[in-house]
């Protein structure tokens, strides 16, 4: 970095939520050690969000340009060893933070399972054995949580139908999207959006501009309905799909260990389903056998049904 490198409120607050890797993170960290008033900005992000709730957006205070230079605490001791220790005790905080764990994208969710060869049977497999009941009487039978869960499901079969160049399947998955929202107040935009997308999904638009848009959809989605059980249901239909498809590598990443701990401590499962998931996670640490795929497959499968139905 250069001596003069400007800090970035908006990286400093990607970093808090978890949401940077690589080279940004690293980034961040060298400069948070090098650079004093920097890390008093972060210092005060992380006590502000102590003392909120963890789903709470925390303002990052945007102050002149800082200029990373050998702050006094690397020569003093105490206060290094305060600003290690409150490293320490955050990072295992942002890291698992839920809320970024269930903001996730779609695309970014079912990325480790999109290169396995027999995702696109997988894909049609769900598609033609529908996850949920179809709901009758009206729109007026949907609850919030019931929409945002099928919503963040179908997000993902978006992601991974165009992943896997299967024009059709994305079609049908983005007309029930279209449906899904007439339950939705206020959703004109997102609708709009979502048909736009259909309409270049029949005029053969490129494989990468749909995903690209589908991306941006889901984003403005995941805004406009401000719910985590969206983010919920694109994970769940990602481990169902990834069960089904035999991807170990979805089961190992990272991000799905956290999002399997999020849904834990969340409270929106009930003891059984808990259990459930910590079976899950235990298979997932321990590296998940192919005899072992379709019982996680099951319990996905269950709980998308318990909870989009």
């Amino acid at each position: 970095m250069a001596a003069t490198d400007e800090f970035d409120p908006d990286l400093l607050a990607a970093f808090i939520d978890g949401r940077l890797s690589g080279a940004e993170r690293e980034r961040v960290v060298k400069l948070l050690a090098e650079s004093e008033a920097a890390f008093e900005v972060y210092a005060d992000a992380v006590r502000a969000r102590d003392d909120l709730d963890a789903d709470a957006i925390i303002p990052i205070p945007v102050r002149p340009p800082v200029t990373v230079r050998r702050p006094r605490w690397l020569t003093t001791g105490a206060p290094l060893a305060a600003a290690a220790a409150l490293l320490i005790a955050v990072l295992p905080r942002v890291v698992s933070n839920p809320a970024a764990t269930f903001a996730m994208r779609a695309e970014s969710i079912a990325q480790p399972l999109t290169d396995r060869p027999q995702l696109a049977v997988a894909l049609r497999s769900a598609l033609d054995e529908p996850r949920w009941s179809a709901t009758r009487g009206g729109v007026s039978a949907f609850v919030d949580s019931t929409a945002a869960l099928r919503l963040g499901a179908r997000a993902t079969d978006l992601q991974v139908a165009l992943a896997v160049g299967d024009r059709e399947g994305a079609n049908r998955v983005v007309a029930e999207m279209v449906n899904l929202l007439d339950s939705v107040n206020l959703s004109d935009a997102a609708r709009a959006e979502y048909g736009e997308i259909r309409k270049r999904i029949a005029t053969g638009d490129s494989t990468s501009a749909l995903i690209g848009a589908a991306a941006t959809a889901d984003e403005h989605l995941r805004d406009f309905l401000d719910s985590r059980w969206y983010g919920v249901g694109k994970w769940l239909a990602a481990g169902e799909l990834a069960a089904r498809a035999h991807s170990a590598d979805f089961f190992k990443s990272s991000e799905t260990t956290r999002f399997i701990e999020a849904a834990i401590r969340s409270g929106g499962f009930a003891p059984d389903e808990v259990e459930a998931l910590r079976q899950i996670e235990g298979v997932a640490k321990r590296g998940i056998a192919e005899n072992e795929f379709e019982t996680v497959r099951e319990t996905f499968a269950k709980l998308i049904q318990r909870h989009a139905s």
